[in-house]
C-alpha cells in the first residue's frame, strides 16, 4: 500500500482560526506601519486631514498657475502691441486737438483726458517692465492694460470725430457738459461692472475655499480648482450670476453630499481598502487606489470577498506544504531538488525531491488544485524505464516507505493538517517503479544514481530512515 499516493489535505478549524488571527494581526500591523510611514513622509498627523486636502489643492493650483502665467503673458503681449499701435495713431490726434484748443479755446476736456490717458499708458508700460511676473501681478496688469486700451479707443474715437472740421461748429458741439457726461458715464459703468464682478468673485472663491475643509476626492479637488480658474476669466455680469447659480451652488452641494457620505462610511471603506491592498499584494495582483463612492463600496466588498477566499486557499495550501516539509525533515528526509512546472492547460505544479535512501528519492508533487502526490523513484541523469531488477529493488523501497507514510500523516495531524480526500493509495508494484531524471530539477546536492548491478550491496547499505 505504498505505491503512488494522491491526497487532498485540509486543516482543522482550530488551525484555520490560528491562521486567520495571524493574518489579521499581520494586516493590521501593516496598515498601522503604512499609516505611520505615510504620516512621517507627509509630515502630518491624523488630525491634519484638512491641511492634507489643502496641500493637494495647492499642488494642483501651482501646476495650473504656471500654465496661467504663460497665458497671461501672451494676452498682455497682444494688448501691448495693440496699445503701441493706438499710441502712434494718438500722436497725430494730439496735435489736432492741441491746435483746436489753441485756436478756439474749446476741447480742453478732450485734451486733458488725452494727456491723462497718455500718462496712464506710460505708467502701465513701466509696470509691465518692472513687475515680478507672478500670476497676481500679471492679472492685475492685464486688467489695467485692458482698461487703458479701452480708454484710448474712446479718446481716439472722439478725436477722429474732430478731424474733419476744426470750425467753431465742431468746437460748440464738443461742449464741456457733453464731454463730462460722457466721461462720467463711461467710468461709472466700468466701476459698477468691475465692482459687481469683484463682489461675485469674492463670494464664489470663499465658497470654493470652504470645500478645502471637506473630505473629497481628487476629481472634485481638480474640478474645484478649474472652477476657480474659470471665475477669473469671467467679465460679464449676467454670465457670472448664471455661473454662480447654475455651476457653483450645485457643485458645493455635490461636495457636501460626498463629504457626508464619506464620513458615514469612512471606517468601513478604509477597512475594505486595507484588506484589498493586503490581499492583492499577497496574491501578487495589480492594484489601483480605490476612490470612494457608494457604488465603489459595493464593488469593493465583492472584490475583497473574492480576494479573501483566494488568500485563504493559498494560505492553507502554503501551511500544508510547510508542514509536510517540516515533518519530512523531522523524520530524516531533506530536500535535494525542486522545480516549477506549468502545463499547456495552464495548471501549475511544484515538485520537491526528498532523499529517501542511496539512489532513491520521494517525489512530492503539489498541484494548483490542492492535490498532493507522493511517489518513490530511482535516480538517474537521463530519461529511461527501469530494468527488471531495478523494478524489484524499487518495490522493496516502496514497502519500506509504507510505514514512513503512516508516520508522516500522524505528525501532520498533530500540526492540524488532516485528510480531506484520499484520491488514490496504490500498493507497491513493479508497474509503479520509475526512474526520475534529476536533470529536470534544480538540484542542490549530489544524488547517487540507482544502480541495480550492485543490488545486494545496495540492500545492505540502504538507509530507510536517515536521521539528521
Amino acid at each position: 500500500m505504498s505505491g503512488p499516493k494522491s491526497t487532498r489535505y485540509t486543516i482543522t478549524s482550530r488551525q484555520r482560526r490560528v491562521l486567520t488571527e495571524k493574518r489579521e494581526r499581520d494586516r493590521k500591523h501593516r496598515r498601522e506601519s503604512n499609516n505611520k510611514r505615510d504620516r512621517k513622509h507627509r509630515g502630518i498627523s491624523d488630525e491634519e486631514r484638512e491641511k492634507e486636502q489643502q496641500r493637494a489643492l495647492a499642488e494642483e493650483r501651482e501646476r495650473e498657475r504656471k500654465r496661467k502665467i504663460q497665458q497671461e503673458k501672451e494676452k498682455i503681449k497682444q494688448l501691448k502691441t495693440e496699445l503701441t499701435e493706438l499710441n502712434n495713431d494718438l500722436k497725430e490726434s494730439v496735435k489736432i486737438v492741441d491746435l483746436l484748443v489753441e485756436r478756439t479755446d474749446t476741447g480742453k476736456e478732450v485734451q486733458t483726458r488725452m494727456r491723462h490717458v497718455i500718462e496712464e499708458m506710460k505708467k502701465v508700460d513701466g509696470e509691465i517692465n518692472t513687475t515680478n511676473k507672478d500670476l497676481e501681478d500679471l492679472q492685475r496688469i492685464y486688467r489695467q492694460l485692458f482698461s487703458t486700451v479701452k480708454k484710448v479707443k474712446e479718446i481716439k474715437k472722439l478725436c477722429d470725430q474732430q478731424k474733419g472740421d476744426m470750425s467753431q461748429r465742431l468746437a460748440d458741439n464738443i461742449s464741456d457738459s457733453i464731454l463730462a457726461g460722457m466721461n462720467l458715464k463711461i467710468e461709472d459703468q466700468m466701476i459698477e461692472s468691475l465692482s459687481h464682478i469683484d463682489e461675485q468673485k469674492k463670494k464664489i472663491k470663499e465658497m470654493l475655499s470652504s470645500i478645502n475643509k471637506m473630505n473629497i476626492n481628487s476629481e472634485l479637488i481638480n474640478k474645484c480648482y478649474m472652477m476657480e480658474e474659470k471665475v477669473d476669466e469671467i467679465t460679464d455680469d449676467n454670465f457670472i450670476d448664471n455661473f454662480y447659480a447654475m455651476t457653483v451652488l450645485p457643485f458645493l452641494k455635490e461636495c457636501k453630499e460626498y463629504s457626508e457620505l464619506f464620513e458615514t462610511y469612512r471606517d468601513e471603506f478604509e477597512e475594505l481598502v486595507s484588506k484589498y491592498q493586503y490581499y492583492s499584494d499577497y496574491l501578487e495582483l495589480p492594484t489601483v487606489q480605490p476612490v470612494f463612492s457608494v457604488n465603489r463600496m459595493e464593488e469593493l466588498r465583492e472584490d475583497v470577498s473574492s480576494l479573501e477566499q483566494q488568500y485563504e486557499q493559498l494560505e492553507e495550501q502554503r501551511y500544508i506544504s510547510e508542514s509536510i516539509d517540516e515533518v519530512m525533515r523531522d523524520i530524516g528526509y531533506h530536500v535535494v531538488g525542486n522545480r516549477e512546472v506549468t502545463k499547456k492547460s495552464g495548471r501549475k505544479f511544484r515538485n520537491e525531491l526528498y532523499h529517501f535512501s542511496e539512489g532513491t528519492v520521494i517525489n512530492v508533487t503539489y498541484a494548483s488544485n490542492g492535490q498532493i502526490s507522493m511517489e518513490l523513484g530511482g535516480v538517474d541523469n537521463c530519461d529511461r524505464e527501469p530494468a527488471e531488477a531495478e523494478c524489484d529493488a524499487l518495490c522493496d523501497e516502496m514497502v519500506e516507505f509504507c510505514g514512513e507514510f503512516q508516520e508522516i500523516e500522524k505528525r501532520l495531524r498533530e500540526k492540524g493538517v488532516i485528510l480531506a480526500d484520499r484520491i488514490s493509495m496504490l500498493p507497491p508494484a513493479k508497474e509503479y517503479a520509475q526512474i526520475i531524471n534529476v536533470n529536470d530539477y534544480n538540484i542542490n546536492e549530489t544524488v547517487e544514481s540507482f544502480e541495480t548491478v550492485s543490488r545486494n550491496k545496495y540492500k545492505n547499505k540502504k538507509q530507510v530512515m536517515r536521521k539528521e
